[in-house]
Parts: C-alpha cells; structure tokens; sequence
C-alpha cells in the first residue's frame, strides 16, 4: 500500500509553470488570470450567477450529468468528501452502518476518518492490497453492511479495476439483500473506456454514483452526485451541515461544462496513449508498471530510487530541460528501496514523444542514484 507522497511546495508550483512540457495531466494555467479568462469564453459565462445552488448554468449541469450516467437526479456539490459522506449518512440513517469498502479507497485512506470522525460510521474493510474486492470477499464479511461502496477505478490500488461480471455479480447481490450500492466514481469518466460500456450502462449497477470534475475533466473543484429523486432529495440537508451549499459556484460549474465538451471525448485517446507510454516504460531494466497493461489513462511507474532521492531527479529534469515529470514519489511495495511514482495521461502528452518522455525518466533516475 502506498504511502504518504512527499508534499509538494509553492516553489514546486513556482517550477512547474516555468516548465514548458509537463508528463501527467493537462497543461497547467499557470495564472488565477488565465484560469478566468478560459472560463470567461464558456458560452453559459453570459448567463446570472448562481446563488445557493440555484440557476440555470448549475441545473444545466446537473441535468447533463444525469443524463450521462442514467440517473433521475443529480446534485452538485463543492466537493467529493462532502457528496459521499451526504450519500452515506443517507443509507445509514441514524443507525452507525457498517459501510464496505475498500480499505485503499479514498473515503478510508485520504479522507482523514471524515466517515467515523463526523459521521458516526463504522467500517466494513474489504479486499487485498492492490487488487479490487471481490463478490466472494463481500459475502465472508462477519456483519452484513448496510451500504456498499465500491471506488472505479480503485486509484490507491494502481487505478485497477474490477471484470466487468465480478462487477455486475456485486450488483446482484447488494440487490438481492437490499443493500444499497454506491459507486466513488471520481474518476469513472476515465474508466468507461475500459469496459467498453457507456457510462449509463456502468452506472445502472448502482443506486448512486458520485463523479468528480477535477481529475479527468480538468476542472477547478466540485462534482455530481445521483440517484433517485428521493435520494438527492434526502442528500440536501447534508450538503448545507458539510458547508457544502456555497452562494455561488459559477467557477466551478464554468470548468466543468468546458471539461464535459472538452475532455470527455478524448479519454479513449488518453487511455490508449497511456498503454502505449507504458509498455516502454515496463521494457526498463529494473522498472515496473503496476497493472500492466493499464486500464484507464493512468499507471503506476515503480522505480529503482529511493523516494527523497527521486524527487531531486525529478526536480534535476525540470531545472534543466524545463520537463515536468511532477515532484511527489512515496515508497514501493514492488521495488525493495524503490519509489512509486504516478502517470497520468491528459492534453499535457500533446507536448511530447513517449520516447522524451522515458528518457527524462532515465534522466531523473540517474540522478537520483548521484543525490
């Protein structure tokens, strides 16, 4: 399991924008000016602010996406944490839960306990490291859960995914029980590709689904939770006790319109492009890519360095050849003494061949072994 990166600095970001080539992600706005001009030529910018989740921008949005992952209804909300611990406390009622889920997902791994601390809930950890739970691990639980949550793709696991009838037989059984699934789809945009399938087709599986703007999308903040018309409607009063009901969040929604028309039909493409940067990054002496081949337009890279030693090569590359490979390395679980770093693929790879990019890897591996 991985650990926790080592922190990125001001001075980081400072580098990052001097840079003019950039490995994961879309290219940077490398100015508070420049993010708002971008948003400023979104054809709904013309339109009244929102004010406290009401306007037609935001109810476009949400219409929009529910409408993508097949759902009556959909809520935007600030932030991920606050749309899935709304959902939660929603399927428990009053009662403490347990929830199952994954113990790499990101509600119990960096989410600081929000779902025991503020919500009261207990925990139904299920799954080994690195690898999605499975039906058969969900049923050998010693207490039935009141909610299952499962996190498509699992990112702390390597983004992994589960096969498609693993996860169409977790569906069957929450329904069989009646017990209510909810999919942590942060990053479920990216993971269609995978299956095959349409996103309302993945979506129709669970009772809820939350997805993120942020990642993928390329937005600022915020998401969208759905379900069922009751569902959200319950979620409301949670949104407003998790500060979630902001006086207005046209940023926000501005980004993530833009990211829904610009984006989101490119992430085939990403995906592609990421196995094909994958497959030379694994031929490495010494290097692992973790799954190999990716699912989705992201991997991890295990490298032969120790962690602090590879954030100076990383640092080294972006000094002198002004190529930014990112700044955050943890420990690898793979690689004894090694490094784990993250790759994600988005518009930022139209600046580069996969060959730069391995050489620049190369580069900041071999520093790091002189650090």
């Amino acid at each position: 399991m991985a650990t926790k990166p080592l922190a990125t600095t001001a001075a980081d970001t400072d580098l990052r924008n001097q840079c003019s080539r950039w490995l994961n992600g879309h290219r940077p706005l490398r100015s508070m000016r420049d993010s708002l001009l971008a948003l400023a030529e979104a054809p709904e910018a013309a339109q009244a602010l929102d004010m406290y989740g009401d306007g037609a921008a935001v109810q476009a949005l949400e219409a929009q996406v529910a409408a993508l992952l097949g759902k009556p209804a959909g809520r935007f909300f600030h932030k991920g944490v606050a749309a899935q611990l709304a959902a939660l406390r929603v399927y428990c009622g009053d009662g403490p839960g347990p929830v199952a889920l994954h113990p790499q997902s990101h509600i119990a791994i960096d989410e600081a306990d929000a779902y025991t601390r503020l919500m009261g809930l207990r925990g139904a950890l299920v799954g080994d490291t690195d690898a999605p739970f499975t039906l058969d691990q969900l049923q050998a639980l010693p207490e039935p859960p009141v909610v299952v949550v499962v996190e498509l793709p699992l990112r702390r696991g390597g983004y992994r995914l589960p096969a498609w009838e693993e996860l169409v037989a977790i569906s069957a059984w929450c329904r069989a029980c009646g017990v209510p699934l909810h999919v942590d789809g942060a990053r479920l945009w990216e993971a269609a590709a995978h299956y095959g399938r349409s996103l309302a087709d993945i979506a129709a599986l669970a009772d809820s689904v939350y997805v993120s703007f942020y990642k993928g999308l390329g937005g600022l903040a915020g998401c969208v939770l759905v379900g069922n018309e009751a569902f959200i409607a319950h979620t409301l009063p949670w949104q407003s006790r998790l500060g979630g009901n902001l006086f207005t969040a046209y940023p926000f929604v501005l980004s993530a319109l833009q990211g829904l028309r610009s984006q989101l039909p490119r992430l085939p493409a990403y995906r592609e492009r990421a196995r094909g940067l994958a497959a030379l990054l694994a031929a490495q002496p010494g290097w692992r890519v973790a799954p190999e081949p990716p699912q989705v337009n992201a991997f991890q890279l295990h490298l032969p360095a120790a962690p602090e030693a590879l954030r100076e090569g990383l640092l080294a590359v972006a000094r002198r050849d002004g190529f930014w490979l990112g700044a955050r390395a943890v420990t690898s679980h793979v690689i004894a003494g090694g490094a784990m770093v993250e790759v994600v693929i988005g518009d930022a790879a139209q600046g580069w061949a996969d060959a730069e990019a391995v050489a620049a890897l190369r580069l900041a591996v071999a520093v790091s072994g002189e650090a």
